[in-house]
Formats: structure tokens, sequence, C-alpha cells
């Protein structure tokens, strides 16, 4: 009975070190390597900016504010997670945009290589497809209307 212990840690530690071998699953990258922050907050600034024009009368923070609570940052972390995903990019294409994200000489240099200009067009694709499905047109449209509805509901 005393033996069943004894396997059990070393199996419980084999595994342990196991787990830290293994490499980082897509999504873990995607969240290391891309600057998701920033790119939402660009987003959120440029559709203020639009808002602002049609709006007046709402201070762009406020506008700002309710383009948070319907469009989050996880929701567009979702979105990068399913546009980057293996089944979408190989590892070395996953690398080779996150090498032109953190250095835009090495992206101005790739867009100039038949690899850049390949990968540019599928990432493209992806991304038209993704605009052109009508459930993900429907959410969108239906997050836009609930920040349209909030904006139009205050004085």
């Amino acid at each position: 009975m005393i033996r069943l212990p004894k396997l059990l840690l070393p199996l419980l530690l084999l595994g342990a070190l196991a787990a830290c071998d293994q490499k980082p699953t897509r999504e873990q990258q995607i969240l290391a390597n891309l600057p998701l922050q920033a790119a939402y907050e660009h987003n959120i600034g440029r559709m203020a900016a639009l808002l602002a024009m049609s709006h007046p009368q709402v201070p762009e923070d406020t506008i700002r504010q309710v383009l948070r609570k319907h469009l989050t940052v996880d929701d567009q972390r979702n979105d990068l997670f399913k546009l980057y995903s293996e089944k979408n990019f190989s590892d070395s294409e996953f690398a080779t945009i996150v090498q032109a994200t953190q250095d835009p000489a090495k992206a101005k240099a790739l867009g100039d290589t038949a690899e850049g200009k390949a990968l540019s067009e599928k990432l493209t694709g992806l991304m038209r497809e993704s605009a052109r499905d009508p459930k993900v047109q429907a959410l969108a449209e239906a997050r836009m209307q609930q920040v349209e509805d909030e904006l139009n509901a205050l004085p």
C-alpha cells in the first residue's frame, strides 16, 4: 500500500516536466506577440472619430465609453484567435506575421518579396471572407445598433 504514493510522486513530476516542454498554443503566442490592446484602442479611436461626426452633441470620450461597452477587447481577441489560427496559418507564416508586426522595417522589406505579397493576400482574403460571413455581419450590425441606440438616447 505504501508503494502507490511512492510511484505517484515521480509520475506527477514527469507530467509537470512534460507540460513545461510543450510549446505555447497559438492563442498564447497571439497574446504574447501581437499588440492587441494598442490595436483595440486604435480601432476605438477611429470609430469614435467617425461617430463624433454624426453625434456632435456627444463628447468623444463618451462615445469611446459606449464603444468599449459594446465592442470589447475580448471580442477583438477572439476574432484574432480565429483569424490567426493554425487552420489559417502555419507556424512559419505566423512567425513572419509577428516579425512584421513588431518591426516596421521588416514589414516593408517583406512587402517587397513574393512571400510577403502572398502572405498579405492570404491575410486580406481571410479578412474579406470573415467580413462576408452573414453571422459576422449580423453580429457587427447588432453591436453597432446598440451603440447608435445608446448614443441617440443621450441628452
